[in-house]
């Protein structure tokens, strides 16, 4: 489905933790609207559902329609899809089967533009110990078993708890926004990549997870860290100025 070496066009879009659930139904809309629009990249960077789990079949029930709606757009456009800590083990999902989908353990993925380069993830790695245990748990078969077999009881439990945790990012995201002159996240997550890659200078880090909105440059490489689209409904659009890539914000 995809060539060897793996390019960002202009016009391709990013979309990240749009949280999709039972009780909201932007997604959908935007999968309507871009069902009506030329053929484009999108690059969809994790935690696009509130929960949905490859092997937890009511979790895909749950979001059959957006599923729907994603296997029609695979169809017509170009979908790379970041697995997020609220979404994985997408492969084993039939709707994602002209996907090319992401594991948490392939990524950062690289990715030409130009003569520059650029690292995409959902933004969960390169992270302490401790998260990285918690994610191959949650990975395993005995694990998605377990919640099969208490989905009527543990299922609503589970989604409960990560709505209230969605709200609660939800009131603290205006409270962030005034720290713009708080560069921190951005520096540390570059430093984190550079300890585990050789990155080029001048290359470019694209992550979601954090919820953060903004771009920084430090160590001559430049983080992006894609706003929180289930609050802002907030998606970028690549373009090219003088050789570097631009996200150009834009509001559904």
């Amino acid at each position: 489905m995809i060539s060897k070496v793996l390019r960002i066009q202009e016009g391709a879009i990013f979309i990240a933790d749009s949280h999709h659930s039972l009780y909201q139904n932007t997604l959908d809309s935007i999968f309507q609207e871009l069902l009506q629009s030329s053929r484009k990249q999108i690059f969809l960077m994790g935690d696009i559902f509130d929960f949905l789990v490859g092997g937890v079949q009511k979790s895909i029930k749950d979001n059959q329609k957006a599923l729907e709606l994603l296997e029609q757009l695979s169809l017509k456009h170009e979908i790379y899809y970041f697995e997020g800590n609220h979404d994985f083990l997408l492969s084993q999902i039939s709707y994602f089967k002209n996907i090319c989908c992401f594991p948490l353990e392939s990524q950062p993925i690289c990715f030409d533009f130009g003569k520059n380069k650029a690292y995409l993830a959902h933004g969960d790695v390169f992270l302490n110990w401790h998260y990285a245990f918690y994610t191959k748990i949650i990975r395993q078969n005995f694990f998605i078993k377990f919640l099969n077999l208490f989905s009527s009881f543990l299922y609503p439990k589970i989604l409960h708890y990560l709505q209230n945790k969605k709200r609660l990012k939800n009131q603290s995201y205006s409270a962030s926004k005034a720290l713009s002159n708080d560069d921190k996240l951005a520096l540390l997550r570059i430093e984190s990549y550079q300890k585990t890659l050789a990155i080029p200078i001048d290359s470019y880090i694209i992550e979601g997870h954090f919820h953060w909105g903004k771009s920084a440059r430090f160590h001559s490489v430049n983080y992006i860290g894609l706003p929180f689209f289930a609050c802002k409904k907030q998606y970028f659009v690549v373009e090219y100025t003088n050789y570097c890539l631009s996200l150009i914000e834009k509001e559904f």
